[in-house]
């Protein structure tokens, strides 16, 4: 799509700010640019906001889209655009510790199906459907530190277009069939969890609770990673990036995040769904987005 110099200013402001490359650039030209076009038209048409679910695995940009369309859209498109993140709304480091003695020992890590505060996250989706509701708080949930943190971001209402942009690794993600729970999907599930009792768990929840999240959604994307392989490497990546952060707005060097390794061991915890999303979601989204392993959008695939 076309840009025009305010456009263009933008998007070169945005690449330097958030320290990106050609590559975002080349994605928001051919392709993120008209994306936050179309979402425009769908908000203008609706008489409320409209929730657009954001599937990507880890690392693999979807964050950096977000804040892209949240900022580039009210100022170009005249349409407000608030992102909602799955991972702000992780129980906290003792709610999962009690889930891991009652359940099993692997839901203490943040991440799958069950590990969410749904009542929460529906409260939250619902108050921007509300129009009585003007001001929506949101929580924040502290990554490095692995805990809810006590801070509330608030989102104030307006009466303009709105788009709500839910993103998370397992946004629109739907259960697995019993048949596919019943081997272990990797070494890391046969040593952790052989008789299946975390995955059963995990795919209950996605039976049950996360379909009523899922419902709400008004349309569906997804930036679809080339292998498992490459998320991992995204996720080291998007660790380093999260810790450099960090120390600059503290002014902190002894900020530490996880090791490579570690790294590593919790990316096993996604495996499975995230393989079961990059096999079922591109027939179900409303766009997919294939990656090469640089991030680079390589095809789009519109649902007609």
């Amino acid at each position: 799509m076309a840009c025009g110099n305010s456009d263009q200013q933008f998007l070169e402001a945005f690449i330097q700010q958030e320290g990106l490359n050609d590559i975002f650039r080349r994605n928001a030209l051919q392709y993120f640019n008209a994306y936050g076009h179309r979402l425009a038209k769908l908000a203008e048409a609706s008489a409320r906001p409209i929730i657009v679910g954001l599937n990507g695995a880890q690392g693999s940009g979807k964050s950096t889209l977000s804040q892209y369309l949240s900022e580039m859209m009210p100022r170009h498109l005249h349409v407000d655009c608030h992102v909602v993140s799955i991972d702000d709304f992780y129980l906290s480091k003792a709610k999962r510790k009690k889930l891991a003695t009652v359940i099993h020992p692997l839901l203490a890590i943040r991440g799958v199906p069950g590990t969410h505060d749904v009542p929460l996250l529906l409260d939250v989706l619902a108050s921007f459907i509300e129009p009585s509701v003007q001001t929506v708080a949101l929580p924040v949930f502290d990554k490095l530190k692995d805990d809810r943190t006590r801070k509330v971001r608030k989102i104030q209402k307006s009466a303009r277009p709105t788009v709500i942009l839910f993103e998370g690794w397992c946004v629109g993600v739907p259960a697995q069939r019993q048949l596919a729970l019943s081997v272990p999907a990797s070494g890391f599930e046969f040593s952790n969890d052989n008789n299946g009792v975390w995955r059963s768990y995990v795919n209950e929840q996605l039976q049950t609770h996360y379909v009523d999240v899922f419902s709400r959604l008004d349309r569906l994307s997804m930036l679809k990673p080339p292998c498992f392989e490459a998320v991992y490497d995204w996720r080291v990546d998007q660790e380093i990036r999260l810790v450099a952060r960090r120390r600059q707005d503290a002014s902190d060097t002894s900020i530490r995040g996880m090791s490579v390794k570690q790294v590593g061991e919790f990316v096993e915890n996604f495996r499975r769904l995230t393989c079961h999303a990059m096999e079922l979601l591109p027939s179900l989204a409303d766009e997919v987005w294939e990656l090469q392993a640089d991030r680079l959008v390589l095809e789009e695939q519109l649902r007609s």
